[in-house]
């Protein structure tokens, strides 16, 4: 098999207007200091409030950033006169999805919160697609801004384990308490992004990075699931370098690393994490029984009388659980049927009827939700998305973009993993910086098939000329 032929590895000297930082620029536009603020909202908020020792309830900053951002997006949409075929998708969704819901009996309530939480983020791609003019080195500022958050949020773990916060749940960067869902889902984005940079470009010391930053970030929140996703991901990341025509000699590049990360990680946990609370021995997690434990037994009776489950058992229950009759098992309970919120004091109707509550995996959530038409309608759009972004990989001359696109193209891929381990849809952080970096891809994707908000199509340049390009709208 020939090897691969990497088109960036040895990529002719960046033009000056490519070699300015795309920061400088960005800080004056209005559009991304929109942005800036929901990032502020997402990362910084909650750690604020967790060490001013105030409620989680009172974090109502970054629900009021993302309602600022849609209205000015449906007010720019209105404008401009521009609706992108996405949001004709969102609202067919949100019609069927929505009715089902209302009819099983739910509060409208209900349904609109459940609505606002599967489609805020997603929302946010809108408006980066729609942003009229992107600098032509963002890719490459995105790309050092990932890596960057990840080693700033691994710096602030190590202060607060100096400052004697031990390791565990709330040993997660600025995402403040009990906030390891947040930032294991933000870990793995970033590592996606590292083999997305190794795929495009063929330099490995990025990557090797990013999985050490990851290691260590992980070891300290007590995420014993990291080397079992970033093995999968790796995995992935051959498998696609095969395709394009690799030779098998690259694997030696994973062995080294995958060796090094399990020999580093098991005994470092075992005497530093295990250690110091009290926990198992990793090797004891692997038995069979312990793996059967983890995925499908039930634990004891809480509080208020629902049961826990393990997050394979979870997903075989919300599967006999749509099938009470022939709409829910094609529609589920509807948008809104797995949202509950304390705040509001408000509960779905497919919760209302759960024996395990709110206990279980995003998949278990998603099934009762959407049942097997959504189901397959989230993995058909997953794969369109996958498509998208593997063409442009291959088309484009801006090795950041390929980066990005090769990124996001494992994570997509693995989002049946995500959600069977977390509920990612609510991972703030990591769903933002996902979206908007697909927001922006698409934008590129489509900007030289239509003219944007009535440029006309003679005022595009080459992406060689070094000069601002036009953006396109769908």
């Amino acid at each position: 098999m020939a090897e691969i032929n990497h088109p960036y590895q040895n990529q002719r000297a960046l033009p000056p207007d490519e070699k300015r930082p795309a920061a400088p620029a960005l800080l004056r536009q209005w559009w991304f200091r929109l942005i800036a603020l929901l990032f502020v909202t997402e990362f910084i908020v909650p750690f604020i409030l967790w060490q001013a020792g105030l409620p989680r309830t009172l974090d109502v900053f970054r629900e009021a950033a993302a309602v600022l951002l849609f209205t000015v997006l449906v007010a720019y949409m209105l404008l401009r006169d521009k609706i992108p075929a996405a949001v004709l998708v969102i609202l067919a969704i949100s019609l069927i999805w929505g009715v089902v819901s209302i009819f099983d009996g739910q509060a409208p309530i209900v349904t609109f919160w459940g609505w606002w939480r599967l489609f805020k983020y997603p929302l946010l791609a809108v408006f980066a697609f729609l942003i009229p003019r992107w600098p032509d080195n963002f890719a490459r500022w995105l790309v050092k801004f990932f890596v960057l958050l990840l080693a700033f949020q691994v710096g602030v773990q190590l202060l607060q384990f100096a400052a004697g916060q031990p390791p565990g749940d709330s040993l997660a960067g600025t995402f403040g308490w009990k906030g390891v869902a947040q930032y294991t889902m933000l870990v793995f984005l970033v590592v996606s992004i590292g083999f997305g940079h190794w795929l495009a470009t063929g330099e490995w010391k990025l990557l090797a990075i990013v999985l050490v930053l990851g290691l260590v970030g992980t070891m300290l929140s007590v995420t014993k699931f990291y080397l079992l996703a970033a093995g999968v991901m790796g995995i992935v990341a051959l498998v696609i370098h095969m395709v394009r025509g690799g030779r098998f000699r690259t694997l030696l590049i994973y062995v080294i690393l995958a060796g090094l990360a399990a020999a580093s990680f098991v005994p470092i946990y075992n005497n530093f994490i295990a250690t110091t609370r009290g926990l198992k021995p990793l090797q004891e997690y692997l038995t069979a029984e312990s793996i059967n434990n983890y995925l499908f037994k039930g634990d004891d009776t809480t509080e208020s009388g629902s049961l826990k489950l393990g997050r394979g058992y979870s997903v075989l229950c919300a599967w006999q659980q749509i099938q009470r009759d022939y709409t829910t098992f094609l529609f589920g309970y509807g948008i809104g049927g797995r949202t509950s919120s304390a705040a509001l004091g408000i509960e779905g109707a497919g919760l209302e009827e759960s024996l395990y509550g709110s206990v279980g995996s995003g998949l278990s959530s998603w099934i009762l939700e959407y049942g097997l038409l959504g189901s397959l309608l989230f993995l058909g759009f997953n794969f369109w998305i996958m498509a998208k972004m593997w063409r442009h990989a291959r088309r484009t001359d801006d090795r950041f973009q390929a980066t990005l696109a090769y990124g996001l193209i494992l994570f997509t891929l693995l989002w049946p993993m995500w959600l069977w381990y977390k509920k990612p849809w609510i991972s703030g952080g990591m769903m933002m910086l996902y979206w908007l970096s697909l927001g922006y891809l698409f934008q590129q994707i489509y900007h030289a098939r239509r003219p944007l908000l009535g440029r006309r199509p003679s005022a595009a340049r080459s992406l060689d000329s070094g000069a601002s390009r036009p953006s396109r709208s769908l």
